[in-house]
């Protein structure tokens, strides 16, 4: 079921074309669903390339997770391998049946100083994550519960846990914790905002899955964004504190 993903455009074929090279002497893996690749304490000494299924990566915090990536085929995770880390720091979560390769961190940059376009895509993909994880930081500072909730929509919408349904709407798998732990909010904020959207019929419920029109949710998203920036634009600075300087005394002799 999940193996049907919503076509994506972020597929680096010289990347592809790497991992799947003999010559890394890779391991192969199959895994059940909810089968844990690794959790934060793991040492970080590989990198991991999805041949089927899906995967999930967490943060993991003192007292909750956050939901981080959602992976799919053609997509790699282990960035803390390549950063020097001594762990991982985050969790991988196998869901639905997956095939995994294990890449040993040494070959895998030893034979991508030989390959210049896969480096190039390394790096481009590199940034990009870590250009979507400065703008998540500040999200959870500045949007609302609202806003979060529907960016997050948005982006799982191209992700593989979304499977096309009837015209231009899809069905994304996930569960309302899951969609919490993304946006850094309680279960029952999040159960309450998805039945406001509900409610506006700009999306259905189902066991474990949400269906919607990603367009419809990105409109609205647009008009959150227009209405938040317009009070911002209206609200007047505040006054700056009067300051008082105090008189300079003369040295004594």
């Amino acid at each position: 079921m999940f193996d049907v993903a919503v076509p994506r455009n972020n597929v680096n074929p010289p990347l592809v074309d790497l991992f799947l090279n003999p010559l890394l002497g890779a391991r192969r893996v199959s895994l059940h669903s909810g089968t844990s690749i690794f959790e934060s304490t793991h040492p970080a000494s590989s990198l991991y390339f999805i041949h089927r299924g899906q995967v999930r990566v967490y943060t993991v915090g003192r007292e909750q997770s956050q939901l981080v990536e959602i992976l799919g085929p053609n997509d790699w995770f282990g960035v803390a391998a390549l950063a020097g880390a001594s762990s991982h720091g985050s969790r991988a979560i196998a869901v639905g049946p997956v095939i995994i390769s294990e890449v040993p961190l040494d070959r895998f940059i030893a034979l991508l100083q030989q390959h210049p376009k896969a480096a190039s895509e390394m790096v481009r993909s590199l940034a990009q994550r870590l250009r979507h994880a400065r703008e998540e930081s500040s999200r959870l500072v500045f949007d609302d519960c609202h806003t979060r909730l529907l960016r997050a929509l948005v982006r799982f919408s191209h992700s593989p846990a979304a499977s096309q349904a009837s015209g231009t709407s899809i069905v994304l798998h996930i569960t309302h914790l899951q969609l919490a732990q993304a946006i850094g909010v309680a279960r029952e904020t999040v159960s309450l905002a998805l039945k406001d959207l509900r409610d506006q019929k700009l999306l259905q419920t189902g066991r474990n899955q949400l269906t919607f029109d990603p367009r419809a949710i990105e409109q609205l998203l647009q008009q959150y964004m227009q209405r938040a920036t317009g009070a911002a634009a209206q609200t007047p600075p505040a006054a700056a504190p009067p300051v008082t300087i105090s008189p300079v005394s003369a040295p004594q002799s």
